[in-house]
Protein backbone atom coordinates (compact mmCIF):
# COMPACT_ATOMS: atom_id res chain seq x y z
CA UNK A 1 0.00 0.00 0.00
CA UNK A 2 1.45 3.68 -0.50
CA UNK A 3 2.21 5.25 2.29
CA UNK A 4 0.17 9.06 2.72
CA UNK A 5 2.45 11.73 1.84
CA UNK A 6 3.58 13.50 5.16
CA UNK A 7 1.89 16.83 4.20
CA UNK A 8 -1.71 15.26 4.70
CA UNK A 9 -1.10 13.49 7.71
CA UNK A 10 0.68 16.69 9.28
CA UNK A 11 -2.53 18.32 7.92
CA UNK A 12 -5.26 15.68 9.35
CA UNK A 13 -3.27 16.06 12.54
CA UNK A 14 -3.37 19.61 12.63
CA UNK A 15 -6.78 20.03 12.36
CA UNK A 16 -7.67 17.09 14.77
CA UNK A 17 -6.04 19.06 17.17
CA UNK A 18 -7.48 22.58 16.33
CA UNK A 19 -11.32 20.86 16.74
CA UNK A 20 -10.13 19.67 20.07
CA UNK A 21 -8.82 23.31 21.09
CA UNK A 22 -12.24 24.98 19.63
CA UNK A 23 -13.84 22.09 21.18
CA UNK A 24 -15.81 20.58 17.96
CA UNK A 25 -16.87 16.98 17.94
CA UNK A 26 -14.78 15.55 15.82
CA UNK A 27 -17.88 14.07 13.99
CA UNK A 28 -19.00 17.71 13.58
CA UNK A 29 -18.09 17.71 9.84
CA UNK A 30 -20.69 14.85 9.26
CA UNK A 31 -24.30 15.48 8.14
CA UNK A 32 -27.64 14.77 10.69
CA UNK A 33 -28.93 11.51 9.61
CA UNK A 34 -32.24 12.12 6.90
CA UNK A 35 -35.25 10.75 8.32
CA UNK A 36 -38.01 10.27 5.89
CA UNK A 37 -41.74 9.57 7.03
CA UNK A 38 -44.62 8.56 4.26
CA UNK A 39 -46.79 11.45 2.72
CA UNK A 40 -50.42 10.60 3.01
CA UNK A 41 -51.94 9.18 -0.58
CA UNK A 42 -54.03 12.21 -0.81
CA UNK A 43 -50.90 14.39 -0.73
CA UNK A 44 -52.57 16.15 2.82
CA UNK A 45 -49.71 16.57 4.90
CA UNK A 46 -52.32 17.33 7.82
CA UNK A 47 -53.77 13.88 7.96
CA UNK A 48 -50.55 12.79 9.75
CA UNK A 49 -49.76 16.52 11.13
CA UNK A 50 -50.15 15.05 14.78
CA UNK A 51 -47.46 12.61 13.83
CA UNK A 52 -45.07 14.25 12.13
CA UNK A 53 -45.27 16.65 14.98
CA UNK A 54 -44.21 14.06 17.47
CA UNK A 55 -41.90 12.37 15.46
CA UNK A 56 -39.83 15.79 15.49
CA UNK A 57 -40.20 16.23 19.21
CA UNK A 58 -39.22 12.47 19.81
CA UNK A 59 -36.04 13.61 18.10
CA UNK A 60 -35.11 16.79 19.37
CA UNK A 61 -35.90 14.68 23.44
CA UNK A 62 -33.65 12.27 22.34
CA UNK A 63 -30.93 13.81 20.61
CA UNK A 64 -27.02 14.29 22.32
CA UNK A 65 -26.28 17.89 23.01
CA UNK A 66 -23.03 17.40 20.63
CA UNK A 67 -25.41 15.82 17.66
CA UNK A 68 -26.94 17.86 14.64
CA UNK A 69 -30.53 18.11 15.02
CA UNK A 70 -31.95 15.61 13.24
CA UNK A 71 -35.29 17.18 10.84
CA UNK A 72 -37.51 14.55 9.46
CA UNK A 73 -38.67 14.92 5.64
CA UNK A 74 -41.98 14.17 3.90
CA UNK A 75 -41.63 11.40 1.31
CA UNK A 76 -40.99 12.53 -1.90
CA UNK A 77 -44.06 10.56 -3.57
CA UNK A 78 -47.76 10.28 -1.78
CA UNK A 79 -48.38 6.41 -1.28
CA UNK A 80 -50.94 4.44 1.06
CA UNK A 81 -50.26 3.12 4.74
CA UNK A 82 -49.97 -0.34 3.19
CA UNK A 83 -47.20 1.12 0.60
CA UNK A 84 -45.48 2.84 3.71
CA UNK A 85 -44.97 -0.64 5.72
CA UNK A 86 -43.75 -1.94 2.38
CA UNK A 87 -41.18 0.83 2.08
CA UNK A 88 -39.68 1.14 5.93
CA UNK A 89 -39.68 -2.90 5.42
CA UNK A 90 -37.28 -2.06 2.24
CA UNK A 91 -35.64 0.40 4.03
CA UNK A 92 -36.28 3.16 1.74
CA UNK A 93 -38.50 5.17 4.24
CA UNK A 94 -37.28 5.87 8.07
CA UNK A 95 -40.30 5.41 10.06
CA UNK A 96 -44.31 4.80 9.73
CA UNK A 97 -46.96 5.13 12.08
CA UNK A 98 -49.77 1.94 12.25
CA UNK A 99 -52.19 0.41 14.37
CA UNK A 100 -50.45 -2.80 16.19
CA UNK A 101 -51.12 -6.27 14.85
CA UNK A 102 -49.17 -9.03 15.10
CA UNK A 103 -48.41 -9.52 11.56
CA UNK A 104 -46.48 -6.03 11.54
CA UNK A 105 -44.77 -6.63 14.89
CA UNK A 106 -43.24 -9.66 13.10
CA UNK A 107 -42.35 -8.03 9.89
CA UNK A 108 -40.92 -4.66 11.81
CA UNK A 109 -39.44 -3.13 14.84
CA UNK A 110 -42.48 -1.38 17.01
CA UNK A 111 -41.48 1.12 19.04
CA UNK A 112 -43.94 0.05 22.03
CA UNK A 113 -45.35 3.25 23.25
CA UNK A 114 -49.27 4.04 22.41
CA UNK A 115 -48.96 7.29 20.17
CA UNK A 116 -52.82 8.41 20.13
CA UNK A 117 -53.31 7.43 23.96
CA UNK A 118 -56.17 5.35 23.09
CA UNK A 119 -58.11 7.95 21.33
CA UNK A 120 -58.79 5.66 18.17
CA UNK A 121 -60.10 3.01 20.48
CA UNK A 122 -62.99 5.13 20.67
CA UNK A 123 -65.31 5.23 17.47
CA UNK A 124 -67.88 6.98 15.85
CA UNK A 125 -70.06 6.52 12.37
CA UNK A 126 -70.42 8.57 9.80
CA UNK A 127 -73.64 7.48 8.19
CA UNK A 128 -76.20 9.00 5.28
CA UNK A 129 -78.75 11.01 7.13
CA UNK A 130 -81.60 8.61 5.37
CA UNK A 131 -79.92 5.74 7.96
CA UNK A 132 -80.06 7.54 11.75
CA UNK A 133 -83.80 6.50 12.55
CA UNK A 134 -82.29 2.67 12.28
CA UNK A 135 -79.14 2.89 13.81
CA UNK A 136 -80.51 4.58 16.77
CA UNK A 137 -82.25 1.45 17.74
CA UNK A 138 -78.82 -0.15 17.46
CA UNK A 139 -77.79 -1.73 20.93
CA UNK A 140 -75.24 -4.50 20.37
CA UNK A 141 -72.95 -5.94 17.29
CA UNK A 142 -75.35 -7.98 16.25
CA UNK A 143 -77.43 -5.35 15.36
CA UNK A 144 -74.51 -4.05 13.43
CA UNK A 145 -74.29 -7.23 10.93
CA UNK A 146 -76.58 -5.90 8.38
CA UNK A 147 -74.53 -2.18 7.47
CA UNK A 148 -71.76 -2.13 4.85
CA UNK A 149 -68.43 -0.65 6.53
CA UNK A 150 -66.77 1.34 4.08
CA UNK A 151 -63.02 1.03 4.94
CA UNK A 152 -59.44 1.89 2.95
CA UNK A 153 -58.17 -1.40 1.62
CA UNK A 154 -54.89 -0.52 3.74
CA UNK A 155 -56.68 0.20 7.22
CA UNK A 156 -56.18 -2.86 10.05
CA UNK A 157 -59.95 -2.85 10.56
CA UNK A 158 -60.66 -4.10 6.94
CA UNK A 159 -59.22 -7.52 8.81
CA UNK A 160 -60.46 -6.82 12.14
CA UNK A 161 -64.29 -6.39 10.59
CA UNK A 162 -64.04 -9.13 8.26
CA UNK A 163 -62.74 -11.59 11.11
CA UNK A 164 -65.55 -10.78 12.99
CA UNK A 165 -67.91 -11.30 9.93
CA UNK A 166 -69.00 -7.70 9.12
CA UNK A 167 -69.59 -6.72 5.57
CA UNK A 168 -67.00 -4.64 4.65
CA UNK A 169 -66.48 -2.59 1.28
CA UNK A 170 -62.54 -1.12 0.41
CA UNK A 171 -61.41 1.37 -1.46
CA UNK A 172 -57.73 2.59 -2.01
CA UNK A 173 -59.05 6.32 -2.19
CA UNK A 174 -59.33 8.38 1.19
CA UNK A 175 -61.90 11.02 -0.58
CA UNK A 176 -63.36 7.93 -2.46
CA UNK A 177 -64.96 6.49 1.54
CA UNK A 178 -67.05 9.34 1.54
CA UNK A 179 -68.31 9.31 -2.13
CA UNK A 180 -68.38 5.75 -1.82
CA UNK A 181 -70.76 6.08 1.46
CA UNK A 182 -72.97 8.91 -0.64
CA UNK A 183 -73.38 7.05 -3.65
CA UNK A 184 -74.94 3.98 -1.39
CA UNK A 185 -72.21 1.93 -1.89
CA UNK A 186 -71.74 1.60 1.97
CA UNK A 187 -73.45 2.18 5.25
CA UNK A 188 -70.89 3.83 7.48
CA UNK A 189 -67.83 4.92 7.97
CA UNK A 190 -66.18 4.29 11.46
CA UNK A 191 -63.86 6.67 12.71
CA UNK A 192 -61.62 6.66 15.35
CA UNK A 193 -62.02 10.19 17.70
CA UNK A 194 -58.61 11.14 16.63
CA UNK A 195 -59.39 11.33 13.21
CA UNK A 196 -63.13 13.43 14.12
CA UNK A 197 -61.69 16.93 12.79
CA UNK A 198 -60.12 15.97 10.08
CA UNK A 199 -63.13 14.14 8.93
CA UNK A 200 -64.97 17.25 9.61
CA UNK A 201 -63.50 19.47 7.30
CA UNK A 202 -64.23 17.45 4.24
CA UNK A 203 -67.11 17.64 5.15
CA UNK A 204 -67.77 21.27 5.50
CA UNK A 205 -69.50 21.39 2.21
CA UNK A 206 -73.30 20.96 2.88
CA UNK A 207 -73.86 16.78 2.29
CA UNK A 208 -76.45 13.85 2.81
CA UNK A 209 -73.28 12.50 5.58
CA UNK A 210 -73.97 13.34 9.08
CA UNK A 211 -72.34 11.49 12.72
CA UNK A 212 -74.75 9.42 14.22
CA UNK A 213 -75.09 11.12 17.39
CA UNK A 214 -75.70 8.03 20.05
CA UNK A 215 -73.14 4.86 19.29
CA UNK A 216 -69.72 4.86 20.86
CA UNK A 217 -68.38 1.85 19.13
CA UNK A 218 -64.93 0.23 21.00
CA UNK A 219 -62.31 -1.90 18.83
CA UNK A 220 -58.99 -1.92 21.15
CA UNK A 221 -56.27 -0.57 19.19
CA UNK A 222 -52.66 0.71 19.99
CA UNK A 223 -50.99 3.38 17.36
CA UNK A 224 -47.36 2.82 17.04
CA UNK A 225 -44.20 4.30 15.33
CA UNK A 226 -42.59 1.17 13.29
CA UNK A 227 -38.92 1.36 11.63
CA UNK A 228 -37.29 -1.34 9.74
CA UNK A 229 -35.49 -4.98 11.39
CA UNK A 230 -32.55 -3.75 10.23
CA UNK A 231 -29.43 -2.45 13.16
CA UNK A 232 -30.11 1.26 11.95
CA UNK A 233 -34.24 0.77 12.16
CA UNK A 234 -33.86 -0.56 15.61
CA UNK A 235 -31.24 2.05 16.65
CA UNK A 236 -34.20 4.39 15.46
CA UNK A 237 -36.89 2.39 17.64
CA UNK A 238 -34.55 2.81 20.44
CA UNK A 239 -34.11 5.85 20.23
CA UNK A 240 -37.66 7.37 19.56
CA UNK A 241 -38.66 5.31 22.76
CA UNK A 242 -36.27 7.00 24.55
CA UNK A 243 -37.20 10.37 23.04
CA UNK A 244 -41.49 9.44 23.88
CA UNK A 245 -40.52 8.49 27.41
CA UNK A 246 -38.49 11.99 28.24
CA UNK A 247 -41.67 13.55 26.20
CA UNK A 248 -44.05 11.81 29.01
CA UNK A 249 -41.96 12.69 31.83
CA UNK A 250 -41.70 16.77 30.60
CA UNK A 251 -45.45 16.45 30.35
CA UNK A 252 -44.82 17.71 26.53
CA UNK A 253 -46.64 14.42 25.49
CA UNK A 254 -49.77 15.39 26.46
CA UNK A 255 -49.52 19.06 25.76
CA UNK A 256 -49.29 17.64 22.06
CA UNK A 257 -51.59 15.45 21.81
CA UNK A 258 -54.23 17.91 23.61
CA UNK A 259 -53.17 20.62 21.31
CA UNK A 260 -53.94 18.74 18.44
CA UNK A 261 -57.54 16.74 19.83
CA UNK A 262 -58.56 18.39 22.72
CA UNK A 263 -61.43 18.99 21.54
CA UNK A 264 -62.36 15.28 19.98
CA UNK A 265 -61.40 13.62 23.21
CA UNK A 266 -65.05 14.52 24.63
CA UNK A 267 -66.85 13.62 21.39
CA UNK A 268 -67.67 9.92 23.32
CA UNK A 269 -69.27 11.15 26.06
CA UNK A 270 -72.46 10.16 26.67
CA UNK A 271 -72.78 7.41 24.13
CA UNK A 272 -73.77 3.94 24.40
CA UNK A 273 -70.87 1.45 24.12
CA UNK A 274 -70.93 -0.89 21.54
CA UNK A 275 -67.46 -3.37 21.98
CA UNK A 276 -66.07 -5.16 19.17
CA UNK A 277 -62.97 -7.34 20.25
CA UNK A 278 -60.51 -8.84 17.60
CA UNK A 279 -58.60 -11.87 18.80
CA UNK A 280 -55.57 -10.88 16.83
CA UNK A 281 -55.22 -7.45 17.76
CA UNK A 282 -55.63 -8.47 21.47
CA UNK A 283 -52.19 -10.90 21.07
CA UNK A 284 -50.41 -7.56 20.56
CA UNK A 285 -47.93 -7.15 23.44
CA UNK A 286 -49.63 -3.88 25.43
CA UNK A 287 -47.42 -1.16 25.22
CA UNK A 288 -47.06 2.85 27.19
CA UNK A 289 -48.92 4.93 28.25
Amino acid sequence: MTPLPSVWIKGAVFAMLLGMLLGLPLAASAQAERLTFPLPSDGDRSRYGFEFALLQAALNASRSADALADQPHWSAQPMTQGRARSEVAAGHLSVVHSFATPELERQLTAVPFAIDKGLNSQRILLTRRSLLPSLADVRTADDLRELRFGVLGSWSDRRTLQGLGFKVEATESFSGLFKMLSLERSDVIMTGLLHVQQVNLLLAEPSDLEWEPTLLISVPSQQRFYTARSPAGKALAERLLRGLRRLQQSGEFDRLHAGHFGEQITVGNGRRLIQLRDKEAAAVAPAQP
